[in-house]
């Protein structure tokens, strides 16, 4: 209503200033008829009269009017093209439901084929009116397709969170609200408008951004490009660095490869480095160098004339890519052929390596770390995520040939056991081979039945199975600061099956499974009070409401 109100008193100055001078001086002429003075008049050599005086001051009035005039149309016009709104929430997640497609792939895939720059050229030539949304907080800007991309992304994760839920399971961190700066574009409402590109095809060879925009540029074209499908690499310094967290080991969306050292790319993969590169290929930089194109962008994001690029700051570069790396995971990597497992890793109660029942000495303890840590992700993972766990405080980049030391002396200690290969380096990610037996992978299987069961008889079963596949705390003796998270995960679920089955059973048993309870978490004084009121009263320490996440038999 405010922004109507406010449009419609635009308006009315705007016919004020455009057809007021005209209708005054008609609505004059019809009250003072008056004809216009002729050639003698005005090369009379005596005093000039009142119609040659009302002439010449007709003059520049009317010129004075045009360009006002023009002025306001101008500015008028150009305001209306920047001020598009987007689609509202409901339209995004109604047109999101018409297909499938967008749960499983980007929102958005448009690029088009301007015309490329000319090399070495700081101008890019694109005289249309750059449409866009101002971040609050001067977080940045974002092209109008941009934010209806993520909008999209937005509204599909819901609508993905939505089917995938199953009644029972608690869900409470998939319950948490977006990051602001994609609530600040999903919350946007007006009628949506054509389809436009995301990004425009990128000129071959190197791109240099320079300017005190280049660092924010850049970071907007990483979202931009993952959002329009490209597939993008970086290493994780560079990656660190742009969204002001050097320690960031967390997921990364689909079409996004971090390295840990730059290497060949791909012919259909963008690169982007803080540093410029000599390889070939595309790739865009953010700072001076030897690069066949460089636009010059300022802190709007403006490169030349009307045109601007996305800018983002580094908090909302780090929202955006993490809705993405929730909206779309990358893919676990497709088993290989079934491999007989001739090594058996224990982390359960213990952290030790066997090879045919014979322990595997290592002999540095960042080497048993990266076992147990490669144990607990069997997704692997990069140099990048090993360092920020085992050495905390450290700069990853700083201190990557301490890795490749650990990981040689490590190999070396296993080829002592065995000579078949039990970590393997592909894709910039470690892994342990299908060659070692991990028995928390059991435990995880357990897990998982639970949570896929229906009925309260299959759920009884698979918390049965559960407990008894557990063996002991997770790497017990081991205080590492990395695995205390993932340690109190697994004796959460582990408390949380014996307090099911306590339960359902009958006095005596139920009275066993909590003493069972106990000695897993000997800490927890809801366990022990719900054994000692058992103990104590066992007819009515049962007569208790189900919780919310229990299933009627």
């Amino acid at each position: 209503m405010i922004r109507a109100v406010r449009g419609l008193g635009v308006l009315l100055v705007a016919l004020a200033v455009v057809a007021g001078p005209p209708a005054l001086v008609a609505l004059w002429f019809v009250d003072h008829p008056q004809q216009l003075p002729s050639l003698a008049d005005l090369t009379t050599d005596g005093p000039p009269g009142t119609r040659f005086v009302l002439a010449v001051g007709a003059i520049p009035a009317l010129l004075v009017w045009l360009l006002v005039s023009t002025a306001v149309l101008r500015r008028g016009i150009r305001r209306a093209r920047m001020h598009l709104r987007m689609p509202t929430p409901s339209q995004l997640t109604a047109g999101s439901m018409a297909g499938a497609v967008v749960l499983g792939g980007p929102a958005i895939v448009a690029v088009t084929a301007p015309a490329t720059p000319a090399a070495a050229a700081t101008t890019v030539g694109d005289t249309t009116v750059a449409r866009g949304v101002e971040l609050p907080d001067g977080a940045g800007w974002v092209p109008i397709a941009v934010g209806q991309a993520v909008a999209s992304t937005a509204a599909a994760l819901w609508l993905r969170r939505r089917r995938d839920y199953r009644p029972g399971a608690s869900g409470s961190e998939e319950l948490r609200p977006l990051p602001a700066t994609v609530n600040a574009l999903a919350a946007l409402s007006g009628e949506s408008t054509a389809a436009a590109a995301l990004v425009d095809r990128l000129p071959a060879g190197g791109i240099a951004l320079t300017g005190p925009g280049a660092r924010d540029a850049l970071r907007g074209l990483l979202i931009s490009l993952l959002l329009s499908g490209r597939k993008v690499s970086i290493t994780w310094a560079d990656l660190g660095e742009l969204l002001d967290d050097p320690y960031r080991a967390g997921p990364v969306p689909a079409g996004l490869r971090v390295v840990d050292d730059p290497d060949t790319t791909d012919s259909d993969e963008v690169t982007l480095t803080l540093h410029p590169l000599t390889s070939t290929g595309t790739w865009v930089s953010a700072g001076r160098g030897a690069a066949a194109t460089r636009w010059e962008v300022d802190l709007d994001g403006t490169v030349t004339g009307t045109r601007r690029l996305c800018v983002l700051n580094a908090r909302a570069a780090t929202d955006l890519l993490d809705l993405l790396a929730a909206a779309h995971p990358q893919q676990p990597p497709t088993a290989g052929a079934p491999q007989q497992a001739v090594a058996a890793l224990r982390l359960l109660g213990g952290c030790a390596l066997s090879v045919g029942g014979r322990p595997v000495p290592v002999r540095r303890t960042a080497g048993l770390q990266v076992l147990a840590y490669l144990g607990l992700h069997p997704d692997g993972a990069t140099g990048h995520e090993l360092i920020a766990a085992i050495w905390p405080g450290l700069r990853p980049a700083s201190i990557t040939n301490r890795l490749y030391i650990t990981i040689s002396e490590l190999r070396k200690d296993l080829r002592h056991g065995t000579e078949v290969e039990l970590i393997r380096h592909e894709r910039s990610r470690y892994r342990l081979t299908a060659a070692v037996e991990v028995d928390l992978h059991v435990v995880r299987d357990a897990a998982g039945r639970v949570d896929r069961a229906v009925t309260a008889a299959e759920r009884r079963q698979a918390q049965r199975a559960l407990i008894d596949a557990y063996a002991g705390e997770l790497a017990a003796g081991c205080d590492w600061p990395w695995l205390v998270p993932a340690r109190e995960t697994l004796r959460r679920r582990i408390l949380t099956g014996y307090v099911d089955l306590a339960e359902a059973a009958a006095p005596a048993e139920a009275l066993q499974l909590l003493r069972a309870a106990i000695t897993v978490d000997p800490c927890n004084d809801d366990i022990r009070a719900r054994a000692a009121q058992l103990a104590d009263e066992p007819d009515t320490a049962l007569r208790r409401k189900p919780r919310p996440h229990q299933r009627p038999a």
